[in-house]
């Protein structure tokens, strides 16, 4: 369809905006600093439970929906968009009438009117499903990496533990070649030898020598450590969220990873589990 026929038709223009997988808005600045919505499509109350009415029908706009510990780098990110004329693109959290948090990202490209107010036209889309997922990448990246940092320090602990032995054999096998000590003896100390090497293989796969043989202990990120905490005082999913201003996929993945660390395997056995 042409662009000039698709101007003219508010009814198919209607239509597009609100089939478009996103939030379509159109906000100004007054000269005075105050903001506020011009239009706003139905997409932001469906996507992320805000009333839609409410901002249109306010002379002035304070971002309430904006998470506290997001919303005053949304608005210098508006200010500098505004004097500078510069693309808009962020990402912030939002908080539904429902108290459930969304990531949103906003796109738009701003204009300055005659009076000098600052308009902006753009699109806002739910991204919480990309932030889970690079928090999900974020975890097994530090599991990753966790694991195979014990895993060098216990090759190279068992590799120092087995050199003494190993030597010390190296030493008998040349003096029963050589004949400089009796052959009974040098066996016999040989077999003590191998004995010890075979306990250390038996057992070194699972001790940590820094640490006597025991089991290393799990390690948490403070994240997660701060969520463990709360999974014990018997909070959701829902209620951490909350608590944290992250969303609750986020919750149950920080969630799964500590239960893979602490070997536990459920919530609730959590409780059971000693405390550092």
């Amino acid at each position: 369809m042409p662009i000039d026929t698709l101007r003219g038709s508010a009814p198919s223009m209607e239509v597009l905006i609100e089939n478009l997988p996103g939030n379509v808005y159109r906000r100004v600045r007054s000269p005075e600093g105050k903001y506020s919505f011009e239009f706003l499509s139905s997409g932001l109350f469906r996507n992320f439970d805000i009333d839609n009415e409410r901002l249109l029908r306010a002379t002035e706009v304070t971002f309430d929906w904006i998470h506290p510990d997001d919303r005053e780098r949304f608005v210098a990110d508006l200010e500098v968009s505004a004097a500078t004329m510069g693309l808009l693109d962020h990402r912030v959290r939002v908080v539904g009438m429902d108290g459930r948090v969304h990531w949103a990202r906003g796109i738009a490209r701003p204009s300055r009117r005659p009076d000098g107010s600052v308009v902006w036209d753009g699109i806002v889309i739910d991204v919480t499903r990309e932030v889970e997922a690079e928090a999900e990448l974020r975890i097994a990246k530090g599991e990753a990496e966790r694991a195979h940092t014990l895993l060098a320090r216990s090759v190279g602990a068992i590799g120092a533990r087995l050199r003494g032995p190993v030597m010390r054999l190296a030493e008998l096998s040349e003096a029963l070649a050589t004949g400089d000590a009796p052959d009974g003896d040098v066996v016999e100390e040989m077999r003590r030898e191998i004995a010890v090497l075979s306990a250390m293989l038996s057992s070194g796969a699972d001790a940590d020598p820094a640490r006597g043989g025991a089991a290393p202990p799990a390690k948490l990120t403070p994240r997660q450590s701060e969520i463990l905490a709360m999974l014990r005082r018997g909070q959701s999913n829902k209620a951490i969220a909350l608590a944290l201003g992250i969303s609750p996929g986020t919750v149950k993945l920080h969630v799964s990873a500590i239960l893979k660390a602490l070997d536990t395997p459920s919530r609730r056995s959590l409780r059971a589990v000693p405390r550092a």
